[in-house]
């Protein structure tokens, strides 16, 4: 590993040649321990993206894969390292520092304790850019992250900015408590008479200073005391005394808080990760995932740059810190960790069966609602392309919608094939092509495979609806049964809609529609099909309320995504069963769990109706159009060059 520090003494970015050694390397660091590598990402400032030019070091973290038979030999190692560095001195940019944890440590140990690092691990493809090597066999672990994580009763980010930042005498830690005792000595006593007791000025002292942990009066034989950062000074002792020992302390603890005071002395860098670790938590409770690079790197850098003063750096601390908490106990959920689901992830990595297996009809509730006869599938694809033919159209993306891309199709359900199309493009060169009909409904049509229900959406009004945020319209992008995708459309649209989406208005059209349901079967014993036509919009809903961008089409993924009560989602799954097996029947009861989830959500959107993220940011959808109708007819887009 010798080239690693010369590959990058005078890097300015980390090109395809380092990227290539860094995984080699490391992929021979795992040889070397009898492991394989599952995934590796450059960490650190360049994740976060506040690396300093010519200043920021390398660091690398992944996760490895130890053999079975050092497993079974009680010889598997939980982590690897690799530093050009030296321990005598502090790394430079030319170092670089690799970190690897096993996949067993990663998901079981630190992911459920809320390690901060395993943590940015788990976000990190977020940034592409930065990821060196990805297994797939990794996939359903980073595409499922709130089934590793628990940010509302975790306290880590927040944790960790206190530390970083409480050597500096920030209030709520040892040294914070020491100068706050100390200021108001040298305040109400620089000069104590010889006399002086302690217990004199204990309740004065304490009204002052008093805190939860590490100031507070104590009743010693009944004499009051002073508790001082777990030492107890009784109220016998002479104040001159007291203050003292209180000058010990500060002498011992806070030569780095009377240094913060003239900003001197202080790592500028580790008050960056404090305030960095704090923006995290919050992304994470706002919207269930933290996105790389750090939207406030610039912030970040400044910090990090001493741009502020600590007299700036500490209250704004303090503040974040007091916001935060009161954000985790306003969320109602944001994740929750799976022991199975981990320790399936890494039987999947070798090959292994899970040793708590659901029964077979639960494991494939879902997948079972995703596939489609062969034959019914070139019904589904003649019908299309016979469309094309009839109205000159080429269709660019088909998918299924209703019931059978929510997941719990029964056998009699008709087939909802939704597609967007476009016209030749002279269609579009008109003096009011939007006064031209836009819509193409081949109407419900019994065939031998099914009840086959298509119609869809000429290109640019798909787009319009695209940029009002249509719901409907960004559910298509999702379908888990997609019958075509032809040309750019849906892979750009699909990038486009999670800084496009509008929360208000998604969250008013599942509403809408909820109270549609409502109306239309509440007061007639709905049936078990009603249900879901409540059920449904209330997770989208509260989908949205979380943060969670464009609520996904998929019935699954919607209860993934919010329900944490483990039972509820069990008798969820057990209503999805019966809708499966046909079950209609008006005045269906459902589980107690599921009516009152249900009421109990009516409830709170009646009394507290969420306050809605602002609107997003508007895609230019013009080259979308232009790039689209390309793809759609290169033979026309050549004729007229």
């Amino acid at each position: 590993m010798d080239r690693l520090g010369d590959l990058i003494k005078n890097k300015d970015m980390i090109n395809n040649e380092q990227r290539n050694l860094f995984t080699r390397q490391t992929e021979e660091l795992c040889r070397e321990n009898d492991a394989s590598l599952l995934f590796l990402t450059l960490f650190g400032s360049m994740l976060y993206g506040t690396e300093t030019p010519g200043k920021s070091d390398v660091d690398i973290r992944g996760i490895f894969l130890p053999s079975q038979e050092s497993l079974a030999l009680n010889a598997a190692p939980k982590s690897l390292h690799y530093s050009t560095g030296s321990g005598e001195r502090r790394n430079t940019s030319a170092d670089v520092d690799i970190d690897l944890w096993s996949i067993q440590h990663w998901l079981l140990k630190l992911l459920p304790a809320g390690d901060t690092g395993a943590l940015d691990v788990l976000f990190s493809p977020s940034h592409a850019a930065c990821t060196l090597y990805r297994d797939p066999r990794l996939d359903a672990a980073f595409n499922t992250p709130l089934k590793l994580l628990d940010a509302k009763n975790g306290r880590a980010y927040a944790e960790y900015s206190l530390g970083q930042a409480k050597k500096y005498g920030i209030k709520g830690s040892r040294i914070g408590a020491l100068k706050n005792v100390y200021k108001w000595l040298l305040a109400n006593y620089p000069s104590p008479a010889p006399d002086a007791r302690l217990r004199d000025i204990i309740e004065a002292l304490a009204a002052a200073c008093a805190d939860n942990r590490f100031c507070s009066i104590e009743l010693i034989q009944d004499e009051p005391a002073i508790q001082l950062c777990g030492k107890i000074h009784v109220g016998s002792i002479r104040v001159a005394e007291f203050l003292r020992r209180v000058e010990s302390g500060m002498h011992r603890y806070g030569s780095r808080a009377a240094e913060a005071e003239q900003n001197q002395g202080i790592d500028f860098k580790a008050l960056s990760h404090a305030l960095r670790a704090l923006d995290q938590m919050e992304e994470l409770l706002d919207t269930g995932r933290i996105s790389f690079p750090l939207k406030n790197r610039e912030e970040l850098i400044a910090v990090k740059q001493g741009a502020l003063p600590w007299s700036e750096l500490e209250p704004k601390i303090l503040s974040r810190l007091a916001d935060i908490d009161a954000l985790r106990e306003a969320r109602d959920f944001q994740g929750y960790f799976d022991k199975q689901f981990a320790e399936q992830q890494i039987l999947s990595c070798y090959g292994l069966p899970g040793i708590h297996r659901p029964k077979a009809d639960k494991k494939n509730l879902f997948q079972d609602s995703f596939a489609i006869p062969p034959n019914t599938l070139h019904v589904i694809q003649d019908k299309l392309t016979a469309a094309e033919s009839t109205y000159r159209v080429k269709i660019l993306y088909a998918c299924e919608s209703g019931s059978r891309g929510w997941g719990f199709a029964s056998d009699d359900s008709d087939f909802d094939v939704r597609f967007i199309y476009a016209h030749e493009p002279d269609w579009y060169l008109g003096l009011a092509p939007e006064e031209k009909r836009d819509v193409l409904e081949l109407g419900i049509e019994d065939t031998p495979v099914g009840e086959l229900d298509i119609n869809g959406w000429e290109l640019r009004k798909a787009l319009k609806l695209f940029r009002l945020s249509n719901p409907p319209l960004l559910e298509w992008l999702s379908s888990p049964l997609i019958y075509r995708e032809s040309g750019p459309l849906a892979s750009l649209l699909r990038d486009a809609a999670p800084q496009s989406i509008s929360p208000i208005r998604a969250w008013h059209h599942y509403r809408s529609l909820m109270e549609k349901s409502r109306a239309r079967y509440w007061d007639k014993k709905p049936s078990i099909k009603a249900w879901f036509y409540i059920l449904r919009p209330l997770l989208a809903m509260r989908w949205i309320e979380l943060g969670n961008g464009v609520p996904p089409m998929r019935f699954d993924l919607l209860m993934d995504g919010v329900i944490r009560d483990i039972a509820l989602r069990e008798d969820l799954n057990a209503l999805v069963r019966l809708k499966k097996l046909g079950a209609e029947q008006d005045g269906f009861t459902p589980p107690p769990s599921v009516a009152v989830f249900v009421e109990s959500e009516l409830k709170r959107l009646h009394d507290n109706p969420p306050k809605l993220a602002p609107e997003r940011q508007k895609v230019e959808l013009d080259s979308i159009f232009r790039s689209s109708l390309d793809a759609a007819w290169p033979i026309w887009r050549k004729a007229i060059r």
